[in-house]
C-alpha cells in the first residue's frame, strides 16, 4: 500500500497539470514553486521506509523504531509540502491535481505508516506437537528464570495501541508546535495582496503561528512537554496534566481575546499552530487522566496547569510604551514601505501619498484611533487600531484616489473623498457598522447628486482639486483651485453651506493651506515659496520667500533660505516647519529653533489639539509617522539658531523713493481655449483679462502694454513670433530654419520687440516691425534672466552676472556666487547678486524683483532701490506683470495691482 501511494505522489507532482490550474510543481518556467522540493522528498521517503523496513527485518526492535521515525519523517514532509503550497498565494492551488494528489497520498501514508508502527503481534508462536517424547526432567530455576525475563520483554514491547500512540502523538505535536513556533513561515500569504475584493480583505492567513506576543509561551509549553515524555510514572502524569491544561487555557485565552471576523470575511482566523498546540494539549491531559490511581495529585497539577495558562501569555504581551524623550520625535507608527504591522501580525498597506491622511482620532477628542489600509487597487479598509491591534471595520470603495480620513465623529467616519484632477470631491459621513461602502463618485442620482451606499451622508460637495489638514484647534481646513474652507469639527453636518466657511486671513490664502491654533494664531501660504503669519492683536509678518539664495538657517525665519513643504500651528501658537531644510519651529519669541533629535524630508506636520505633533516622512521610500508628545511645552527649550549672516540678513528692509498703492484685483476672465498656460493682457475693450496661450507655443512673454508675444515652430522648423494687441494678432516669420536639436524656453518683449531664446546659445531678436536678427551670446541663461528693454538692448542673467547684451557686453552687476542683496548699500556691484525676477519696469528701464524689493538698474554698478515693504511691495511674489504704469503680482490665487501713489 506504501508503494501505491508513493507511485501515485510521484505521479501527481512529476505529470503537468493542465495550465488552467495556475499552480504548479515540476515546471522549471514558472514561478512560484516553493512546494516543489518538498513535494518531490515524500515519495521519496515513502519508498525509503519500505526499503529501510525491509533491511532491518531480522532486527525487531530496530525494525520498530525505523517504523515509528519513518512514520514521523512522512507527516512532516506532507506538512512542508502543504505549506509549500499555501506560500504560492494562488487561489487555485486548493484545486490542482498536484495539491491534491500529494496532500492526500501523504495523509494516507501518514495514517498507514502509523497503524503500521503500532500495530499489534504476537511476539512468538506455539511451536506444532513434537513426535520426540518430552523430557521428563524439570527445568532448574536459572533456566526458568530466564525464559520469564526473555517473555516479559516481548509482551513489554508490544503493549496494546493506546498506550503507544499517546507518546508518539505526544512527541509529534510538541515537535510540529515548536517548528511552527521557530521557523519563519509566519506570513505566507499577503493578506493586503490577495485582491479588490472585500472579502479577500484585511487577513487570510495559511501561517502556522499566528500569535506573535505568544511565542514566549509556546517555548514554555514545548520544554513542559519534553519534561513529560522524559519523566515516568506519577510525575509523568502530573506533568501531562499540567502542561496540558497550561495548553488548552493559554491556547483559548488567547483565542477569545482575538478579534472576531466582519460578515464579509475580513477579519483574523485561527491558524495550523494554533489547532497543533490545542491537540497537544488535549492529548497530554487524555494520555494521563486514563487509569488514573491518585487523582488529587493529578486534579492538582490541573489547577496550577491553569493558572499558568491564564497569567502566562497576559505576562508576553507587554504593552506598546514608545520611548520618548522631550522634544526628540520618536516612530508613532512603523510604516517602513507603506505598511504597518500589529503585534497581532496584521498588516496594513497605507494607500494615501501623504500619511498623516490615513491615521486619524475623534474629533471630539474622546479616545480612539483609526487607519486607512489599502486592500485593492480600487478599494481601502478603516482599522480600528487600539492596543497596537487593527481590527477591520468599513471596506471603502474609493476608485483611484483614496480619501483622506479625518476622523469620526458619532460612530461615523468623516472623509474627504475625490477631488483629484478636475474630478468631485466630497466630505462623506459613513456608518461604522457598513461592511462596504461606494464613495467613488463616479455615478449620480436622478436629482444631480452623486451616488453613495445608502446611509452614506454627503456633508458638501465640490469640484477638485481639494486637499486638506487638520489643526489644533479641532478645524479642518479644505483647499481647492481658487478657495479655502476651515470647518470647525463639531459643525460638520449634513446640509452645510460651504459659503459660511471660507476663510482668507490675508493675500494669498484663497486656494492655499491655512493652519490655526487655539490662541488664534494662523499662518498660511501666500506663493510657491512665501508663508506668512499672524499673531492675535498683530499685523501679518512674512516668513519666507523672501531670503537671498543660499542662506544657511538662523535664528530669522525671513533671512533663511527655506523650502516649506509643511507647516502647522501648535496649541501654544508655536509654527512648526518642514521639508527641503532641517525641521523646525519658530516659537512665541518669533526666534527659529531646529528640532533636536532630526527629522528630515518631512512631507506633512499635524498640530493634535493634546499639544503633539505628528510628522509624515518617506525616509529610503517608506513612509513613516513621527510623533513628539509634547511638542507645544518643549518648542522653546530647543536651542535657538545662530543669527543671520550681514548678507542674508532681512530684518531692517531698505526704503525706496516711491510709494506705491496696493489694491487686490477682482476676478479675471480668462479668454482663447487654446491652452492652459495664461498671460495678463488687455483685451479689445481695454479690460484686464487672462489669454491662454497655444499649446504649440514654445515661448511667451507680456509687451509691457497690456500685449502678449508668443513663438512657435512648424513642421518645417521655421520659427514665428505671434504678437497679440487688443485681440489683434500679427506674424514675424524667421527666415532661418531653427537646429532641430535646440527648443525654445524662454523669451522677452517691450513693446513691438521680442528676443527668444532657441537653445544653447542663440537668440532671435524680432522687430520693429518685421526685421529678424539671430546673435549667438556666450554663457548659460537663468530663468527669469531674459529682459527687452524699449531701447532695444537686451538684458541676460549669465551664469552669476546680469549683462547688457549690445554690440560690446556690459557687465551690470553681479560675478559672486554668494553674493549681497541688490538693495545693499556700500558693496561692490561684482558683490551683488543677480538672483531675482529681471523685467521691463514701466519707465522703460531695467527692473529687478527680489521676492521683498523693487529695484531699478540705471547704469553699470549703480543701482536704485524703488520701494520696499513699507512702501507696499508684495512679498514672495510667483510672478510680476508690467501692464503700463502698474505692476501686477501674482500671490498664490490672489492678484495684487501695485500703482505709484500721487
Amino acid at each position: 500500500m506504501l508503494a501505491c501511494l508513493a507511485a501515485g505522489v510521484a505521479f501527481a507532482v512529476l505529470v503537468p497539470g493542465p495550465a488552467g490550474t495556475g499552480c504548479y510543481l515540476w515546471r522549471p518556467s514558472t514561478q512560484p514553486v516553493s512546494g516543489r522540493g518538498a513535494a518531490l522528498a515524500l515519495p521519496v521517503a515513502i519508498v525509503l521506509l519500505v526499503l529501510v523496513d525491509r533491511l532491518s527485518a531480522d532486527r525487531f526492535r530496530l525494525r520498530r523504531q525505523v517504523r515509528s521515525i519513518g512514520t514521523a519523517a512522512i507527516g512532516l514532509v506532507t506538512v512542508t509540502a502543504w505549506t509549500g503550497f499555501a506560500a504560492q498565494s494562488r487561489p487555485s492551488c486548493s484545486t490542482s491535481p498536484a495539491v491534491i494528489g500529494t496532500i492526500v497520498c501523504g495523509t494516507l501514508a501518514t495514517a498507514v505508516a502509523a497503524h503500521w508502527a503500532t500495530r499489534s503481534r504476537a511476539p512468538w508462536t506455539v511451536p506444532d506437537d513434537s513426535s520426540e517424547p518430552a523430557s521428563a526432567e524439570p527445568l532448574n530455576q536459572s533456566e526458568l528464570r530466564a525464559v520469564f525475563v526473555r517473555l516479559g520483554d516481548q509482551v513489554d514491547s508490544w503493549t496494546s495501541l493506546r498506550f503507544q500512540l499517546f507518546p508518539f502523538a505526544t512527541g509529534a505535536l510538541a515537535v510540529l508546535l515548536l517548528i511552527s513556533t521557530v521557523l519563519p513561515w509566519r506570513e505566507l500569504v499577503d493578506p493586503v495582496a490577495l485582491g479588490p475584493t472585500a472579502a479577500e480583505a484585511g487577513l487570510a492567513r495559511s501561517q502556522l503561528w499566528e500569535i506573535p506576543s505568544a511565542r514566549p509561551w509556546a517555548f514554555i509549553v514545548c520544554g513542559l512537554a519534553v519534561a513529560t515524555l522524559v519523566s515516568t510514572g506519577l510525575v509523568r502524569r502530573a506533568a501531562a496534566v499540567g502542561t496540558g491544561s497550561v495548553v488548552v487555557v493559554g491556547l483559548l485565552t488567547q483565542l477569545l481575546w482575538q478579534p472576531p471576523s466582519l460578515p464579509n470575511g475580513v477579519g483574523y482566523r485561527t491558524a495550523v499552530g494554533a489547532w497543533i498546540a490545542l491537540g497537544l494539549g488535549l492529548c497530554l491531559c487524555a494520555a494521563a487522566l486514563l487509569r488514573a490511581r491518585r487523582l488529587p495529585v493529578l486534579a492538582g497539577a490541573a489547577a496550577v496547569g491553569v493558572l499558568v495558562g491564564v497569567l502566562v501569555p497576559s505576562a508576553t504581551e507587554a504593552p506598546y510604551q514608545p520611548s520618548a524623550v522631550a522634544g526628540v520625535p520618536h516612530r508613532s507608527l512603523d510604516l517602513h514601505g507603506g505598511q504597518l504591522v500589529d503585534r497581532l501580525g496584521m498588516r496594513v498597506s497605507i494607500g494615501t501619498s501623504d500619511p498623516l491622511d490615513s491615521l486619524a482620532w475623534t474629533l471630539d477628542g474622546s479616545p480612539g484611533q483609526w487607519l486607512l489600509g489599502r486592500t485593492g487597487s480600487e478599494s481601502s479598509t478603516v482599522f480600528a487600531y487600539d492596543d497596537d491591534v487593527a481590527l477591520p471595520q468599513v471596506t471603502l470603495n474609493h476608485g483611484p484616489t483614496p480619501p483622506a480620513l479625518w476622523g469620526v465623529a458619532d460612530n461615523h467616519l468623516v472623509v474627504l473623498a475625490g477631488g483629484a484632477r478636475g474630478q468631485p470631491w466630497a466630505i462623506l459621513s459613513v456608518p461604522l457598522d457598513l461592511a462596504t461602502a461606494d464613495i467613488s463618485l463616479s455615478h449620480k442620482n436622478k436629482d444631480g447628486s452623486y451616488y453613495v451606499t445608502p446611509g452614506v451622508d454627503a456633508l458638501a460637495t465640490g469640484v477638485g482639486p481639494a486637499l486638506s489638514h487638520r489643526n489644533a484647534d479641532r478645524s479642518i481646513v479644505v483647499w481647492g483651485s481658487t478657495t479655502t474652507w476651515q470647518f470647525p469639527a463639531n459643525q460638520l453636518r449634513k446640509g452645510i453651506r460651504l459659503a459660511d466657511f471660507v476663510v482668507d486671513p490675508g493675500p494669498g490664502a484663497s486656494g492655499n493651506a491655512v493652519s490655526s491654533g487655539p490662541d488664534g494664531t494662523t499662518a498660511w501660504r501666500t506663493s510657491e515659496t512665501g508663508l506668512a503669519m499672524v499673531r492675535p492683536g498683530g499685523v501679518p509678518q512674512q516668513l519666507t520667500g523672501v531670503a537671498p539664495a543660499g542662506c544657511v538657517l538662523s535664528s530669522d525665519t525671513a533671512s533663511s533660505s527655506m523650502t516649506v513643504d509643511a507647516f502647522a500651528v501648535d496649541v501654544r501658537g508655536n509654527l512648526w516647519l518642514g521639508g527641503g531644510a532641517p525641521t523646525s519651529v519658530i516659537t512665541l519669541d518669533g526666534v527659529l529653533r531646529k528640532l533636536p533629535g532630526g527629522a528630515e524630508g518631512v512631507d506633512s506636520i499635524e498640530a493634535r489639539p493634546d499639544g503633539s505633533v505628528l510628522l509624515g516622512t518617506s525616509p529610503g521610500g517608506g513612509d513613516q509617522v513621527l510623533e513628539i508628545p509634547d511638542a507645544a511645552g518643549a518648542a522653546a527649550s530647543y536651542p535657538a539658531a545662530p543669527p543671520p549672516d550681514p548678507r542674508c540678513d532681512r530684518r531692517k528692509p531698505a526704503d525706496g523713493t516711491t510709494t506705491f498703492k496696493a489694491t487686490t484685483v477682482p476676478t479675471v476672465p480668462v479668454v482663447g481655449a487654446a491652452g492652459v498656460s495664461t498671460q495678463l493682457a488687455l483685451d479689445a475693450t481695454g479690460r484686464l483679462v487672462r489669454v491662454r496661450v497655444p499649446l504649440a507655443a514654445r515661448s511667451f512673454a507680456p509687451d509691457g502694454q497690456g500685449g502678449v508675444w508668443w513663438t512657435v515652430v512648424d513642421r518645417r522648423s521655421m520659427e514665428s513670433a505671434v504678437h497679440l494687441v487688443r485681440g489683434r494678432t500679427t506674424v514675424v516669420r524667421d527666415p532661418q530654419p531653427v537646429p532641430g536639436s535646440q527648443k525654445g524656453e524662454y523669451a522677452a518683449a517691450a513693446g513691438d520687440r521680442v528676443v527668444s531664446a532657441i537653445g544653447g546659445s542663440l537668440y532671435n531678436r524680432y522687430g520693429p516691425g518685421d526685421a529678424v536678427r539671430r546673435v549667438q551670446v556666450k554663457g548659460e541663461l537663468r530663468p527669469n534672466g531674459l529682459v527687452q528693454l524699449a531701447s532695444g538692448e537686451v538684458a541676460m542673467v549669465l551664469g552669476e552676472q546680469l549683462v547688457l547684451v549690445d554690440s560690446r557686453p556690459t557687465v551690470l552687476l553681479g560675478g559672486s556666487t554668494s553674493g549681497w542683496p541688490i538693495t545693499a548699500t556700500g558693496v561692490p556691484a561684482t558683490q551683488l547678486t543677480a538672483d531675482g525676477t529681471w523685467f521691463t519696469g514701466p519707465d522703460g528701464k531695467l527692473w529687478g524683483y527680489d521676492g521683498c524689493h523693487l529695484v531699478r538698474v540705471d547704469a553699470p554698478e549703480r543701482v536704485t532701490v524703488v520701494a520696499g515693504p513699507r512702501q507696499g511691495v508684495p512679498q514672495a511674489a510667483d510672478q510680476v506683470t508690467v501692464i503700463g504704469q502698474a505692476l501686477y503680482f501674482q500671490l498664490g490665487n490672489d492678484l495684487i495691482r501695485l500703482e505709484a501713489a500721487r
